[in-house]
């Protein structure tokens, strides 16, 4: 009973340990989404080099590129305020996904106010291109 007991706790603690180790990774990731790409700051994203791809209630799916230590896994849910769950990503592919992050978020900033004018009525628009004359 006892060889049984001390097998049993052996193996409790080796699979504790896979778990802490083992991290799945994810081959064909392509895209962030949309929706995700704003949930971390660009400045964290790229100096940490992690992305969310994807969420659920209470948790955030996170692929970064190494290992990351408890701490940093503890800061970012006190960021988030949601569990983390982490996935491997190739190097090179993380590089292509903070890139196309970084695309989006520019096109964003530079085409946000064109859009939201074309959104206003005529007589305003018209308005606010009298006004940019004038200051120019």
């Amino acid at each position: 009973m006892l060889k049984v007991s001390s097998l049993l706790s052996l193996s409790e603690s080796r699979f504790q340990q896979v778990c802490e180790v083992f991290m799945p990774q994810l081959y064909d990731v392509r895209r962030v989404p949309v929706r995700y790409q704003r949930v971390l700051p660009l400045s964290f994203i790229k100096n940490h080099q992690c992305v969310v791809l994807g969420a659920t209630a209470h948790i955030l799916t996170v692929g970064v590129v190494e290992h990351k230590d408890e701490r940093w896994l503890h800061s970012l849910r006190h960021l988030t305020g949601t569990a983390i769950f982490p996935v491997l990503v190739e190097p090179e592919r993380m590089r292509l996904l903070i890139a196309r992050v970084e695309r989006y978020q520019r096109f964003r900033q530079r085409y946000s106010r064109a859009y939201y004018v074309l959104q206003l009525p005529f007589q305003m628009r018209q308005l606010l291109c009298l006004q940019e004359r004038k200051r120019a």
